[in-house]
């Protein structure tokens, strides 16, 4: 009988996450050894750029990975690509590969992201029909560009947006489907997605809001889509952005306490103590607002696999970070950070027909989020303080709607 491997950290998971760990760990252990297991073919790589720059055709693909094959090797990363964990089993300290093989570890992290949301129509698994999680969906989408092109774009969230606005600057023409009223409908107030929707319309975008997808016709290519009014939608391609779903059937059938996502404490450790877990898959307790939450971008991937890393090589870290993520669409540059589901009210700093402004979301007079709009830059990291401290504005409101009045004196 062949030696089952060991390794002393073993990773699930090619995203940020688990590259931000495998680096924790290597700064705090010299020596243990680093197995990563990706489903993917391709190492660790930077995700935010394939709905824009890797795209648009602007960033080569060899410049979006953390690490090279060789760089991972060379720090000590044995990095095994293409393969699947399909069965993780805690107290035995050991956790199968689709092709049979079984590894041992001392510790594991489970770093398994999410997968895009299927649309449930009649015609979702037409040629032409794409989703956008990996880099290999993000060529296959680049395929479809092209002066003339017809694309619909289903969901009108982060991903839709940026996509819509990179196949637009490509010459294509773009039609957005959106279920609710108005895009931003579940963060933004009206001020703000009127703001941004006429933004994208004024560049080329078409939206049809409060229109549901029923359906995608063609006769094994897709030739149109079509929504519960009626309305159909000649196209080229179909992109389908209605969101993720975190990964937590490998930690649901291994024990692992899960409630939409992988539950862990603050130091990114799950119900079993040898076992970690980070980025879009973790439910996790946030210090800041005081609830468990699942944030599903690249800041929280960031600074939980890096939580993940150092407690899993012993140092024990606790999350505290402000969540946020940014995006750019055409020429605006949006920056998000906090919670704006415990707010009571916004406050709006700034005027939206300068293109430069920041929706603040307020709690019992205490910042709780913002969303900024080709905002000042020098605001930022202040507002995240302001944010993270709960420092009380009771009477300040006028400064802080003052887009002249410095956030910092806030403080």
């Amino acid at each position: 009988m062949s030696r089952m491997p060991s390794t002393e950290y073993l990773l699930i998971g090619g995203g940020l996450a688990a590259s931000r760990a495998a680096r924790r760990i290597r700064k705090l252990d010299a020596d243990g050894a680093i197995t990563l297991v990706t489903a993917e073919p391709h190492a660790p790589y930077d995700r935010p750029p394939l709905s824009k720059e890797f795209l648009r055709g602007e960033v080569a693909e060899e410049k979006l990975f953390y690490q090279s094959p060789d760089e991972l090797r060379g720090s000590g990363v044995d990095l095994v690509t293409a393969t699947r964990v399909v069965a993780l089993d805690p107290d035995a300290h050991s956790a199968a590969l689709a092709g049979g093989e079984r590894y041992r570890f001392q510790k594991a992290l489970l770093a398994t992201g999410g997968r895009p949301v299927a649309l449930d129509v009649p015609g979702a698994d037409l040629d032409g029909v794409h989703y956008l999680r990996t880099l290999d969906d993000a060529k296959a989408l680049a395929a479809e560009a092209g002066q003339g092109k017809r694309i619909a774009v289903v969901g009108a969230g982060f991903i839709g947006m940026e996509v819509a606005s990179s196949l637009t600057q490509l010459g294509c023409e773009v039609e957005v489907v959106e279920t609710a009223p108005r895009v931003w409908a579940r963060f933004a107030d009206e001020t703000l997605s009127r703001f941004f929707q006429r933004y994208c319309e004024e560049r080329g975008v078409r939206f049809r809001t409060g229109e549901r997808t029923t359906a995608i016709r063609g006769n094994g290519r897709v030739t149109a889509l079509e929504t519960a009014s009626g309305t159909r939608i000649p196209c080229d391609a179909v992109l389908i952005a209605v969101g993720i779903r975190p990964n937590v059937e490998l930690a649901a059938d291994a024990g692992l306490d899960v409630d939409d996502g992988i539950v862990v404490d603050a130091s990114m450790r799950t119900s079993h103590p040898d076992v970690y877990a980070a980025g879009d898959a973790v439910r996790f307790p946030d210090p800041i607002f005081g609830r468990r939450r699942r944030v599903e971008h690249w800041g929280h991937a960031d600074a939980s696999g890096r939580v993940a890393g150092e407690s899993m090589a012993g140092a024990e870290r606790v999350y505290d970070s402000v969540s946020y993520v940014w995006s750019d669409v055409f020429d605006l540059h949006l920056e998000f950070a906090g919670d704006e589901q415990t707010c009571d009210r916004t406050l709006l700093r700034g005027d939206p027909a300068s293109g430069s402004f920041t929706l603040l979301y307020l709690r019992r007079d205490r910042l709780t989020a913002f969303f900024s709009v080709g905002g000042n830059p020098r605001d930022l990291v202040p507002l995240k303080k302001l944010i993270k401290e709960g420092a009380p504005l009771t009477g300040r409101e006028r400064e802080l709607a003052d887009p002249g009045f410095p956030v910092r004196d806030l403080l």
